[in-house]
């Protein structure tokens, strides 16, 4: 217990000391998830209420604009239009020609056109127009209760669940030979490697759970989005999700090809990759593949995880959460058995 308890100390120190280590896990998902929140608001960021608009009351639509619900209209003289657009009191001023008048382009002067438009096809018709009733949705979605920027949240968390894999890389370099000096000189050692390997296992999973759980307080209750309602069940997969990046950790720690950078790297390109894939940075990018290779959305791991946290916070179901452990506990099972093949306690010729 003593030599347990020990290597853990030593393996907290070590992630103390690095900066990379420190930022990675800790600092970026909240500096990324930051910077998400600003573009998306800084694009969604437009009035949701009445339009407002000038009009003159002898103007054939003026009674069909205000019957749409959509527009505050505004009873103006033509000569005022002007000083009311400089001054933005009105967005847009319909000419008796039923052309707009505006000082900016923007989305609520595209939505007038767009309404001026199609009472115009609608009068060309002879269809009355009481019989459309502009701006009502008669199409209730779940999905819509949210917007995509949610999917960019579970993303970056499903891909920061993984970052075990990052510290695994240290645990099997540390015991290897035939990897590292360091792995050399323990190998003349009678360092118990089950317990070298398990200790560290326990504290990365600590640690990046840990951050993790900053993260998810940090989009709840600093950036005020509510993407997590079910935390006992989201909090079981990120600690599974956790698992399995240790896993993928030790995999390619074990290997010998390469330095510990080379494999850190591959770590970095497989993460980002996949995290790509499942929709980080775009979520239609998630959508069209999984539409167009189905494959993809039940091979790649961050793709499942980000689907069941979509599901189970925003939707209310649980019908994927099968799958999520099926292909997650194959993966842990291949890559421990691996990793354990790989760093079996072997006799070097030389070191």
């Amino acid at each position: 217990m003593k030599f347990f308890l020990r290597e853990i100390k030593y393996y907290g120190i070590d992630m103390l000391h690095s900066l990379d280590g420190m930022f990675w896990t800790l600092i970026y998902p909240i500096l990324l998830s930051s910077l998400f929140f600003a573009v998306f608001s800084a694009v969604g960021n437009y009035d949701t209420d009445k339009i407002a608009i000038g009009i003159e009351k002898n103007n054939p639509i003026y009674h069909t604009l205000q019957f749409t619900g959509m527009f505050n209209t505004s009873i103006i003289d033509e000569s005022d239009a002007n000083e009311m657009l400089r001054t933005k009191k009105i967005k847009a001023f319909v000419e008796t020609d039923q052309s707009l008048r505006l000082s900016e382009d923007g989305l609520s002067q595209t939505i007038t056109k767009t309404v001026i438009d199609q009472i115009k096809q609608i009068e060309a018709l002879e269809i009355p127009i009481n019989s459309f009733e502009h701006g009502n949705n008669y199409i209730e979605s779940k999905n819509e209760k949210m917007s995509l920027m949610i999917i960019l949240f579970y993303s970056l968390l499903a891909m920061v669940s993984l970052y075990t894999m990052f510290g695994s890389l240290d645990i099997a370099v540390k015991i290897q030979g035939n990897i590292s000096k360091l792995g050399s000189r323990i190998c003349t050692t009678p360092i118990k490697r089950f317990y070298s390997y398990l200790a560290g296992i326990v504290f990365y999973l600590t640690f990046n759970l840990t951050a993790n759980l900053i993260y998810i307080s940090f989009v709840l209750f600093v950036l005020k989005i509510p993407f997590i309602t079910d935390l006992k069940i989201t909090l079981l997969l990120l600690v599974y999700a956790n698992i399995f990046g240790s896993a993928a950790g030790l995999f390619i720690g074990s290997t010998s090809i390469g330095d510990i950078r080379s494999k850190s790297m591959i770590c970095v390109f497989a993460s980002l990759f996949l995290a790509f894939l499942s929709g980080m940075m775009n979520p239609e990018i998630k959508i069209s593949l999984e539409n167009a290779i189905p494959i993809l959305g039940t091979v790649n791991p961050i793709a499942i995880f980000t689907t069941n946290l979509y599901n189970i916070n925003i939707l209310g179901e649980y019908n994927a959460i099968s799958k999520f452990f099926i292909v997650y506990t194959i993966g842990i099972i291949i890559f421990l058995s691996l990793s354990f093949i790989n760093s079996r306690k072997v006799q070097y010729d030389s070191l």
